[in-house]
């Protein structure tokens, strides 16, 4: 994943709701999203950026499984639940169902 997302605007957002959702495998893994809401991705050192990456990685879609476009990060978690898909495709998809 490119780490310039994780600067991107809405991204704390995203962690915040992974937090709220005990998304993560352990205390650590969750102290260091923490961080990152508190102080920002950049302010992690080598190790701590590869066990966030790396906790993270599960949630993420970096880019729409059918048109290809990036994901936006407040539509992140509705993407793991459509397959990987951004909410137009995934209207798109349902209508092609009807």
């Amino acid at each position: 994943m490119n780490e310039n997302r994780f600067l991107e605007e809405d991204f704390n957002e995203f962690v915040e709701y992974l937090v709220e959702q005990k998304m993560f495998a352990d205390s650590k893994e969750e102290g260091i999203a923490k961080f990152v809401i508190d102080k920002g991705y950049e302010a992690l050192t080598d190790k701590q950026k590869y066990v966030f990456e790396t906790s993270i990685t599960n949630y993420i879609y970096e880019e729409c499984n059918r048109c290809g476009c990036n994901i936006p990060w407040s539509e992140m978690i509705f993407a793991d639940i459509n397959g990987g898909l951004c909410s137009w495709c995934q209207q798109l998809s349902r209508n092609d169902k009807e």
